[in-house]
């Protein structure tokens, strides 16, 4: 703190005057003013007053005179700054007037108080925190909350150094309690860490523990996911298999009995040793499934995680049908060529859940390779599994392209019903390969099967040309009704061919209107 000195009497400069009576008068009005002007200008101001200033209704001014003037030392502007952070006001907000002063100064003393801040407000961030919140209804102090919005505000500001232990102190104020303090003051976590890039991410990563509340977990992974370099995601990624090892641990669900009863004890409830330990078992489950997993996710693409979900999918388990699922779903876009002999085997697996089969088929999917092609061929002649029969038979169709189409039509099962949606799916396939198939596709017009005539008329209506439409108008009159949910009482073939024309004809028309 600076010292004060005392103010010199003021000492009006001696001057031949005009003592007239309106001389007089406008001399006797101005004195008080010039008085107070060389008052100011004479008085050094201190630290005591900058204190004074908090709860003063002209202080917040004064304290923002004294930041702007190069006139003053730079510990006393550094001294205003905080002030402006430090002060309990309702009638202003110190942080925005702080804020708009720096904006106004020139870029080298807007650095160096910027830099002279950085440890009080670092200091200030802390002040009064002993870790985590214990109460989750209980914010942080707002001295907290408003230093840690003046220190990211200040940031861009701020020399190399000082920038670094800005960022470390606003990062990890938000993860000494991500979960009470991710939406805190006037910018968020997330807001603070995208506007702060990898070097932000990367902090994050310390911050990832299994005991912390599932959407914070997830957050944070999505974060890392999304802006951290190549190192901080492999960190993530490695600190996600080791939470999740530890999730499954008897040590975690020990933990867990603790909080329970502790919570049952606060209520004023004897615990239940049975019921609380099936509590903890069921959190546990909570805590891999809504929590670890969805976090694992978003850093899938680490080989580590990937390989961990795909291990947990392949767990036979009965209890473990919906982790399984969540593990495939977890993985999506980040299944490897070396995976598909085990995604394979889980999508072809009799036995498996049938949503696991379902997710399996489409993370075969992801890898997009042809040698997945031939095992799938039995489960598209499957005539009972309707629903896995279409996954499958609509994989085929995306990773064998053209080449397949002759075969499938041959492969599909006499006597399994069809959903009207399972064969356009097929139809749709068709019209997406580069080379059509047309020919192939056309040649099902004549089939003895009633559904690959329909599957042919659905493509035509998407591919076809004018000169399809006579071929096409020989199967109006066709009177077979399709077997299988979702078709109409009424709804025959012939149905189907006419639905078809107009669809060609309308997608034709359309075509000379754009033309023109």
């Amino acid at each position: 703190m600076l010292a004060s000195t005392p103010c010199r009497k003021f000492q009006p400069k001696r001057a031949t005057l005009d003592f007239g009576p309106s001389r007089v008068r406008g001399t006797a009005a101005l004195l008080p003013a010039i008085c107070a002007l060389a008052l100011m200008a004479s008085c050094r101001v201190s630290g005591d007053d900058i204190e004074t200033w908090k709860g003063t209704v002209k202080g917040p001014g004064k304290m923002v005179a004294v930041l702007m003037a190069d006139k003053y030392e730079l510990p006393l502007r550094v001294s205003a700054g905080r002030a402006l952070v430090e002060m309990e006001r309702s009638d202003v907000d110190g942080v925005a007037e702080l804020q708009r002063a720096l904006q106004r100064l020139e870029a080298k003393p807007r650095a160096d108080i910027v830099d002279g801040m950085a440890p009080g407000l670092i200091e200030l961030m802390q002040a009064g925190d002993k870790g985590a919140s214990s109460d989750p209804n209980q914010g942080p102090p707002p001295q907290q909350i408003r230093a840690k919005d003046a220190a990211f505000a200040l940031i861009a500001h701020a020399g190399p150094e000082s920038r670094k232990a800005l960022t470390e102190g606003v990062v990890g104020w938000y993860t000494a309690d991500f979960n009470g303090r991710s939406l805190s003051g006037a910018y968020s976590a997330e807001q603070v860490v995208r506007a702060l890039g990898s070097p932000a991410a990367a902090l994050l990563v310390d911050a990832l523990d299994a005991k912390m509340p599932q959407q914070a977990l997830v957050k944070l992974a999505q974060l890392v996911g999304q802006l951290g370099e190549a190192g901080a995601k492999a960190a993530a990624g490695k600190k996600l298999v080791a939470i999740e090892q530890t999730q499954r641990g008897p040590e975690f669900v020990k933990w867990l009995q603790a909080e329970i009863n502790e919570q049952l004890s606060e209520g004023g409830k004897k615990p239940d040793p049975a019921r609380v330990a099936k509590a903890a078992v069921l959190n546990r489950d909570k805590f891999i499934d809504e929590g670890t997993l969805p976090a694992m996710k978003h850093l899938a693409s680490q080989a580590e995680v990937a390989d961990r979900l795909l291990a947990i999918a392949s767990d036979p388990s009965p209890a473990l049908a919906g982790r399984r699922t969540r593990a495939l779903q977890a993985m999506e876009g980040a299944a490897r060529q070396e995976h598909l002999p085990q995604l394979l085997a889980l999508a072809l697996d009799t036995k498996a859940p049938p949503s696991v089969r379902d997710y399996a088929f489409d993370r075969v999917g992801d890898i997009g390779s042809p040698k997945a092609v031939d095992p799938m061929w039995p489960v598209v002649a499957d005539a009972g599994e309707q629903r896995l029969r279409w996954r499958a038979g609509e994989l085929v169709l995306a990773l064998g392209g053209a080449s397949v189409v002759e075969k499938f039509f041959e492969t599909l099962p006499s006597g399994g019903k069809y959903e009207p949606e399972e064969l356009e799916g097929y139809a749709t396939r068709m019209g997406q390969m580069a080379p059509l198939p047309t020919a192939i596709v056309t040649a099902q017009l004549g089939s003895d099967d009633w559904w690959d005539r329909v599957i042919a008329l659905h493509y035509l209506a998407r591919k076809g040309s004018a000169a399809d439409v006579p071929r096409m108008s020989r199967l109006q009159e066709d009177s077979k009704k399709p077997e299988g949910k979702g078709w109409q009482p009424a709804e025959t073939v012939g149905t189907v061919a006419k639905g078809a024309i107009a669809g060609l004809r309308e997608r034709l028309g359309h075509g000379k209107a754009e033309k023109k």
